[in-house]
């Protein structure tokens, strides 16, 4: 089967619990079953509903799946984000001399921009956040353009309905899995570890001294992490996996989104993007950066909206079958279009701390809006925006990201999330510390570094296959009890 076919399946297998499979898997198929099964993994097989949706339905699965490959790009590099910081404080293991000024000087190549995005949060955050808003934008938008007022109410109210379900419900098995684990004693083994010798400190569950206590802790922290009442930046996180903050913000931001999709339902196109234009300024002057890329994502899916109308107009006019792969368009385009990307990646860059001291970034840290608190993230946003705008014009970028490799990250993106944290915590330290500790790297940066890569490569087997195995048996099962208990509650 060739990469684009794979992609098409990806999207369109109702199983396939990627974002965007869950919220663009109906444009005209909705209607061909309200009894639609989802995909078996048992059968490994597609039911009738997608023997029977129609070719125009495939073809916007195919052009859009580049995104759920950037997606798990995204979350890949979160998961090297935080596998790196599996590292010695500098100073306090190699003390000083050549060694130490050679590894440093390591460590800043790493920090090159460009360079960095391959294992850098906040960018790949603000990625997954314009995804999201695009995402939950597309059918939407494209319902409004039709004026297909009905059908939208339905998409908003089952969108709206799912979206707790779909996002919280995995999480919720997630940490239950840390509990378990702490109370097998795995995070016990690795406390010390945890807290003496992380270059970049991260909060390490604790165990209680019962049982029943611990189950109580896991209830309190998970009532407070489906708070959806409470709109402070990092409300519900909590300390059993700190990298789910992330989770109760994008719940928040697409209540706020599904918001505006009413708010714009009706107006023009040009009304429409000067409407959420003001809001992504109102926005970042009320400092609320992670609305900034759910509202750009609807702007980005907008333009492609226009941009595929246009396309099929001059279908029409030429009388000839129009290829995306090989459309006439103009090389200035296609230029400005990879120095947008180029540019988007290097704002993408911005580093997450002493970007008023790092050369290239001086004048653009100058330049964020005193208000803004998360400093690092300004620029960031903008970096993310202009990539997946420009990556979606850039017919190679599109075909990279259309791989069998990363449209398989995409489809594992999310229990990679949930899940690599656990996987970091427990594997990840156990292995480090010994090998490190029978290796004698603490004092020699050669050994440390082959310790190092071996445990990596090692924790990036396991996590990968942990998340297909939560994605089959648990994040899987997740949208398919969403999706019944909504054919159960709503009138039809």
């Amino acid at each position: 089967m060739s990469s684009c076919s794979g992609s098409v399946r990806s999207f369109y297998d109702d199983n396939e619990v990627t974002l965007l499979a869950e919220n663009l898997d109906s444009f005209e198929a909705e209607s061909a079953s309200e009894t639609s099964e989802a995909w078996s993994y048992d059968k490994q097989k597609p039911t009738s509903i997608y023997v029977s949706s129609s070719r125009h339905a495939i073809k916007c699965m195919r052009q859009l799946a580049y995104l759920d490959g950037m997606r798990g790009l995204a979350a890949f590099a979160v998961f090297l984000c935080h596998l790196s910081y599996v590292t010695f404080d500098i100073g306090h293991v190699w003390g000083a001399g050549e060694t130490l000024q050679e590894m440093e000087g390591n460590m800043n190549l790493l920090q090159l921009p460009i360079v960095r995005l391959f294992y850098s949060g906040p960018p790949m955050v603000a990625i997954f956040f314009v995804i999201s808003g695009y995402a939950l934008s597309y059918k939407p938008l494209k319902q409004m353009r039709k004026g297909e007022l009905e059908g939208l109410m339905n998409t908003l109210t089952s969108s709206v309905f799912r979206r707790a379900l779909r996002l919280f419900l995995p999480c919720l098995a997630s940490t239950f899995i840390i509990v378990c684990l702490a109370r097998l004693g795995a995070y016990q083994l690795t406390e010390d570890f945890a807290e003496d010798v992380r270059a970049v400190h991260e909060v390490h569950y604790g165990t209680t001294p019962d049982l029943s206590s611990q189950v109580v802790d896991w209830s309190q922290k998970m009532l407070n992490f489906v708070n959806v009442f409470d709109w402070s930046l990092y409300a519900g996180a909590n300390d059993i996996d700190p990298h789910l903050w992330t989770i109760p913000v994008e719940f928040r931001c697409s209540m706020a989104l599904f918001g505006t999709h009413l708010l714009v339902a009706r107006m023009s196109s040009l009304t429409r993007i000067s409407t959420l234009t003001f809001l992504l300024a109102w926005g970042t002057y009320w400092n609320r950066w992670e609305m900034i890329p759910f509202w750009a994502g609807a702007v980005v899916a907008e333009l492609d909206l226009i941009k595929s109308s246009k396309e099929e107009q001059l279908k029409e006019l030429t009388a000839s079958d129009y290829d995306d792969c090989t459309s006439c368009r103009s090389l200035w385009k296609k230029c400005m279009f990879m120095g947008v990307f180029v540019v988007g990646l290097f704002l993408a860059s911005y580093p997450d701390a002493d970007g008023h001291v790092s050369p290239g970034y001086i004048m653009l840290t100058k330049m964020i809006p005193k208000r803004y608190s998360e400093k690092h993230r300004f620029w960031a946003n903008i970096g993310a925006i202009l990539i997946v705008w420009s990556a979606g014009n850039l017919y190679y970028i599109k075909q990279v990201l259309n791989t069998k490799l990363m449209q398989y990250l995409g489809t594992i993106s999310f229990p990679l999330y949930v899940c690599h944290g656990f996987v970091i915590h427990t594997f990840t330290y156990m292995s480090l510390d010994w090998i490190w500790e029978v290796t004698d790297a603490y004092n020699d940066w050669a050994r440390f570094v082959k310790g190092f890569t071996i445990v990596a490569l090692c924790t990036i087997t396991i996590a990968v296959w942990i998340s297909d195995l939560f994605l089959r048996f648990v994040d899987a099962r997740c949208v398919n009890f969403a999706r019944w208990l909504e054919k159960q509650v709503f009138v039809h």
